[in-house]
């Protein structure tokens, strides 16, 4: 099964589709969810990095007569789960207990981003290179995500988070940051934050600290037309 009222409501009040537009995009989810024997279940099971792959080959109706059409509403349906399983309050109570560290979906989908952002550092940053050896770096207050080195050889610590920026997610990659200051012995360590989006609190906050970069992702959403 696949989530069609709050997929419609995610569609029309958040992204701003018509509601021909998400007629249009349920008619597509009714036959994916169909073909593979339960959407999100299947999502679930196999991870969004496989179900990505498998939809660029996919033949099944209605990938057989419309497969760039399916993989676009198949995209922003991963999209839409992944935003789901975020906080989107600004109010929302921040607590030293308050959990940061992904789950599930939202777990797989950090993974394969932290893929795909290190084969693309310096579209992040022109001269932005790894730092980390391709893996994770543990350090006294966790674990970055990835540690990069920028053009002019300042260190850069890479966080990344799945659908909306969680609260905590600021103060967890400052604390990275000053970890590695303090054991790598440098200053002005830098720090990038991405995520789908970011409430008006980190905004704000954002604007206040030297050294931190905001950036958001978000999945493409193209209809080519075949004649």
């Amino acid at each position: 099964m696949y989530q069609t009222a709050a997929f419609k409501d995610y569609l029309i009040n958040k992204v701003g589709a018509a509601p021909s537009t998400f007629n249009t995009y349920n008619s597509f989810l009714s036959r994916i969810d169909k073909a593979v024997g339960g959407l999100d279940e299947k999502i679930e099971k196999e991870g969004t990095d496989k179900m990505l792959a498998w939809s660029r080959t996919a033949t099944e109706p209605p990938f057989d007569v419309y497969p760039s059409h399916a993989r676009s509403v198949f995209k922003r349906y991963i999209s839409f789960l992944i935003e789901k399983q975020s906080p989107e309050d600004d109010d929302v109570i921040e607590t030293e207990n308050a959990p940061l560290e992904p789950t599930g979906l939202a777990f797989r989908l950090e993974q394969e981003m932290q893929a795909a952002v290190r084969k693309q550092l310096s579209n992040l940053e022109p001269g932005l290179t790894e730092a980390d050896g391709g893996a994770e770096v543990s350090v006294s207050t966790g674990s970055i995500d990835i540690l990069a080195k920028d053009k002019d050889g300042k260190f850069v610590v890479i966080e990344l988070k799945a659908g909306r920026c969680p609260p905590g997610a600021m103060e967890q990659a400052l604390g990275y940051a000053q970890s590695v200051s303090e054991e790598k012995g440098v200053q002005d360590v830098r720090v990038m934050l991405i995520a789908s989006d970011f409430s008006d609190r980190i905004r704000a906050a954002a604007k206040r600290t030297i050294g931190l970069t905001l950036l958001t992702y978000e999945f493409s959403l193209r209809f080519n037309e075949i004649r």
